[in-house]
């Protein structure tokens, strides 16, 4: 199993990193869609600078995977971003259209590395948890976000039973129309529905928080920086400030996925024996049977770009494949002639 979330990381990272890097240092054109939506979309994204925050979480989350460095919680922040191009490839590009491929490639990848690090979110993933210090304010703060989160999504799926914001400003008439047409905010809506009903019943609040944040972080991007409506940002800015208090309650929880690094399903800490101490760390032995088997995941996405990724897109995920190459060949020659390697220290 690891080999195959070998090739996984091997894959999500070497197109993440050039993807995101694109954005802020142009290396291929941008796609921007052959669909009316999809146009409309990726439009509104770009102009209103939202697209700066995606293209940031992809290099970060490639970055991370890549050198393994805060790995388990980069993969959950880039979860939304996958999720997003995914809706974009795919219901807005079309089903049976060329993007399709890549928007499940990016999803798939993106979950088999959450799976991955199950680990890592078990604490985060309990049915009840109790928050560290959590007192009468505490429990009030929690119900009442809850409430609003639950009564904002309804309001949005089954209303409008209060003014739903539609803005003001250009650029966030711009955005919001572009979120309302490709239904991409029904979907958000729908995420604070569900998420506001676990934190308001107290189920799995932990992870209904960490889903929730994407969505209050928007919601302020759009209402702080494009709209300036003063009562609009007070709200938006008290969302986040809740989200991140009652998250900071479940700090325990998020231990395990805010660890620095951690291993894989069938991982184990010995040298060469994960993916680190092959393909990220420099420094260290592995063995010429470790440096064979590490070698071919390597070589099988050096392949998959090779042959079925085309043009600028392919040459950079090589590029980003020359780095994991190198170590493991460092590695190997550090482990030449010396005796059984041994289990690093915990």
């Amino acid at each position: 199993m690891k080999y195959a979330i070998w090739f996984v990381r091997l894959i999500f990272a070497a197109w993440m990193i050039p993807a995101g890097l694109n954005h802020f240092v142009p290396l291929f054109p941008q796609p921007m869609g052959n669909q009316p939506l999809s146009t409309e979309l990726i439009t509104a994204l770009l102009d209103s600078h939202m697209f700066d925050m995606t293209k940031a979480v992809e290099l970060l989350a490639g970055l991370a995977v890549l050198t393994g460095f805060y790995a388990p919680l980069m993969v959950v922040v880039c979860m939304p971003v996958s999720f997003c191009v995914w809706y974009w490839d795919v219901p807005l590009q079309g089903w049976s259209s060329g993007s399709a491929i890549y928007g499940w490639a990016v999803l798939v990848c993106n979950l088999v590395l959450c799976l991955s690090y199950v680990e890592s979110y078990r604490a985060m993933l309990a049915p009840r948890t109790a928050a560290k210090g959590a007192n009468s304010a505490f429990l009030g703060a929690r119900i009442v976000f809850g409430a609003w989160m639950l009564a904002s999504g309804a309001n949005m799926l089954f209303g409008p039973f209060y003014p739903v914001p539609a803005g003001h400003e250009p650029l966030a008439v711009q955005l919001m129309a572009a979120l309302t047409h490709s239904k991409l905010l029904y979907v958000a809506a729908g995420i604070e529905l569900v998420t506001g009903a676990l934190i308001l019943a107290g189920v799995f609040v932990p992870l209904a928080l960490c889903v929730l944040m994407p969505v209050t972080v928007c919601a302020a991007f759009w209402a702080v920086i494009l709209e300036h409506a003063p009562l609009g940002m007070i709200l938006a800015l008290a969302a986040v400030a809740l989200n991140a208090w009652l998250m900071l309650g479940y700090l325990g929880t998020y231990k395990g996925m805010l660890r620095r690094r951690a291993l894989t399903l069938g991982e184990s800490p010995t040298p060469g024996a994960n993916f680190d101490t092959a393909y990220a760390i420099p420094v260290g032995p592995v063995s010429p049977s470790q440096f064979a088997v590490a070698l071919v995941p390597l070589l099988a996405a050096a392949a998959f770009y090779y042959i079925w990724v085309f043009g600028d897109t392919g040459r950079y995920a090589l590029l980003i494949l020359a780095y994991p190459a190198v170590v493991l060949v460092a590695r190997l020659l550090q482990g030449m002639g010396r005796g059984p390697i041994a289990p690093e220290p915990a």
